[in-house]
């Protein structure tokens, strides 16, 4: 899986970052020339299932997304940098919350509940 760089403008933030990565499990799928019903096979799940989290839609399920990079053998790297002077112009004060969960241990957890 090549590298996507994820930079959103928009106010739905979460959603473009679910298309960005819907879109990188896409290609790798379509680089592997795997089809959809045969890896919907191997890891159990549903069509549906992979057409949600390949196109963004719904809420991002993380024991979906686990199964997959563990089939493709990769793995999400984030990485924190320091905008250009543009767009800490267009910044939104307030725009940021604090977080909702501790770890990502927890936001698992709850999700999966």
């Amino acid at each position: 899986m090549g590298k996507y760089y994820f930079h959103s403008t928009t106010r739905n933030h979460l959603r473009n970052f679910n298309k960005t990565l819907g879109f990188a499990l896409f290609f790798e799928r379509h680089e592997r020339q795997l089809r959809a019903w045969y890896l919907c096979k191997k890891l159990k799940i549903t069509e549906q299932e992979l057409d949600d989290i390949e196109l963004g839609r719904g809420t991002l399920k993380l024991n979906l997304l686990k199964k997959l990079l563990n089939f493709y053998g990769k793995r999400i790297d984030l990485r924190l940098v320091t905008p250009s002077e543009d767009e800490i112009d267009k910044a939104i004060s307030g725009e940021f919350s604090d977080p909702l969960y501790d770890s990502f241990e927890d936001l698992e957890e709850m999700v999966e509940s």
